[in-house]
C-alpha cells in the first residue's frame, strides 16, 4: 500500500516513498520517469522505473506486462543477447543456422547435424481483454512464449487447449 504525502513547503503537489529508487518522489516525476524508462531508447540510469506497476500506474496506463524479457534485445530461439535480430525474433546465428537447415546444406555443403527440427507452432494467449494468436516455424513452444513475453507490452495470460475426449457422445449417456 503507498502513502501519499504533502510537503508544507509544496502543499499543492503530491509526493510518495519510491522502494526501488529509494527516495521520495513527485507523483508526475514518477509518470514521467516510467513512460521515459519504456521507450524506446531508454536511459540506463532509469532501469529501475521498467517495468514498475506503480509507475505504470501513476503515468495512467492500466495494465502492464511484468516480464523482465520485455523489450529486451535476446534471441527466441537461443535466449542469448543480441545487437540485432532477424525477423525481430532471431539472432543473427540462429537465422543463419535455419537457412541452412532449410536449404539441407551448411556452407561446406554437408547437411546440417545438430540443428532441432523445425515446426509451424501456434500459440495463443491472453494480452490485456483480448485473446491473441502467433504462430511461426520454431524450433520448439518455449521459442514462441518467450517471444510472446519479449514483445507484448501488456500482462500476459498462457493457456493450453485441451484435447477431445475420446468418448463418441452415445457412450456419454448410455
Amino acid at each position: 500500500m503507498v502513502e501519499y504525502f504533502t510537503y508544507p513547503e509544496l502543499p499543492d503537489r503530491q509526493f510518495f516513498r519510491c522502494d526501488r529508487r529509494k527516495a521520495s518522489l513527485q507523483v508526475t516525476a514518477c509518470a514521467g520517469m516510467w513512460v521515459e524508462a519504456n521507450g524506446k531508447a531508454a536511459p540506463e540510469r532509469l532501469d529501475q522505473c521498467r517495468n514498475c506497476p506503480l509507475g505504470a500506474k501513476h503515468a495512467g496506463v492500466g495494465e502492464i506486462s511484468l516480464s523482465p524479457l520485455r523489450g529486451m534485445s535476446i534471441c527466441a530461439r537461443c535466449e542469448q543477447g543480441a545487437t540485432r535480430l532477424v525477423r525481430k525474433h532471431l539472432c543473427i546465428s540462429c537465422y543463419n543456422r535455419e537457412r541452412e537447415f532449410l536449404k539441407g546444406r551448411n556452407a561446406r555443403g554437408s547437411a546440417p547435424v545438430k540443428h532441432p527440427q523445425l515446426h509451424q507452432l501456434e500459440i495463443r494467449f491472453q494480452a490485456g481483454p483480448e485473446i491473441e494468436r502467433v504462430a511461426m516455424t520454431v524450433a520448439s513452444r518455449q521459442e514462441l512464449v518467450v517471444a510472446v513475453l519479449r514483445d507484448t507490452s501488456k500482462h500476459v495470460t498462457f493457456a493450453f487447449e485441451a484435447g477431445r475426449p475420446n468418448l463418441l457422445q452415445g457412450e456419454l449417456f448410455g
